[in-house]
């Protein structure tokens, strides 16, 4: 059995052969999607409220004491905003297959602080494997879509490296056009 989805065309109809490679790549795929769809969902609701339109959800502020404290400082402070303005677009980012790697370690340390409020300052530690509970879920979710782009990180995880000149920076659109005619590269 190949690891990989391989695709045929015969007779103007496209045949995806059914394997473990297939299942993976469909499956991570409707993981970053809705981790997606979630992120922008709750940018939005935020900023909705911000500007007088109705939220699809209202946020949250703790259900205990120490997670109102958080939430609430956070919000003074303006980190609120920033965080909501990066999972808006980190979410769009993975909605629409863009900078997917990018996008994903963006929004994990969002993940762990939606993981830690839950878990650790409502004490919802039933929910630790409740599969529907978005507390827990979307640190799960972003891990494992991460752990699917590995590939990507690889290269940052050098014992020992050295600064690149400003130069390397007029290969950017060499990298950029690559990228769109290869997406897999």
């Amino acid at each position: 059995m190949t690891q990989t989805a391989t695709e045929s065309r015969t007779d103007g109809k496209v045949t995806i052969e059914l394997n473990a490679g297939t299942l993976w790549t469909a499956a991570v795929t409707l993981l970053r999607l809705f981790l997606g769809a979630w992120m922008v969902n709750s940018g939005y609701s935020y900023w909705a409220q911000i500007y007088g339109l109705p939220p699809a959800f209202p946020q949250p502020l703790g259900t205990l004491p120490l997670s109102n404290q958080m939430l609430v400082t956070m919000i003074e402070v303006g980190l609120f905003d920033f965080v909501k303005t990066v999972e808006i677009i980190g979410g769009l980012c993975l909605i629409f297959g863009v900078f997917v790697p990018a996008a994903t370690l963006l929004l994990l340390p969002v993940s762990a602080i939606v993981f830690y409020n839950a878990v650790f300052l409502n004490l919802r530690t039933d929910r630790l494997f409740s599969p529907t509970y978005m507390g827990v879920s979307c640190l799960y979710i972003n891990v494992i879509v991460a752990l699917a782009y590995i590939r990507h990180y690889l290269p940052m995880l050098s014992l020992r490296s050295s600064p690149g000149s400003l130069r390397e920076l007029s290969r950017l659109p060499e990298i950029f056009a690559r990228n769109t005619t290869n997406p897999k590269g």
